[in-house]
């Protein structure tokens, strides 16, 4: 399906898609990390319920690119590298996860 590799978005990068409604942003935290703040628009799916078929459903119903995210980085990157050979959309990975998204001055929905 797609022939790249997964990209890398800042936080800046990603606030900009998000409000052009261009990408869905699954963040593979476990949900009691996921309550603790999350970005707005998220959709949770751990890394120890992921499910490739869904988020190849997902992108081909709703024609979305992904990013993923988690608290660093490091789960969202493997979890971008396992979908990518699946779906035929653009597949990124917020550099620095949720850390780098609150540090660039983004407000989490939830906990924080």
């Amino acid at each position: 399906m797609t022939d790249g590799a997964v990209k890398f978005v800042e936080p800046h990068e990603l606030d900009l898609l998000i409000g052009q409604d261009a990408v869905t942003v699954i963040d593979v935290r476990e949900p009691d990390e996921f309550v603790t703040g999350h970005i707005e628009t998220a959709i949770n799916m751990p890394t120890s319920n992921f499910d490739i078929s869904a988020l190849v459903d997902l992108t081909d119903e709703n024609d979305t690119d992904l990013v993923f995210v988690c608290a660093v980085g490091q789960r969202s990157f493997g979890a971008a590298n396992a979908v990518l050979p699946h779906v035929d959309c653009a597949v990124s990975n917020l550099k620095g996860g949720i850390q780098s998204w609150t540090r660039a001055g983004f407000d989490l929905e939830g906990g924080k």
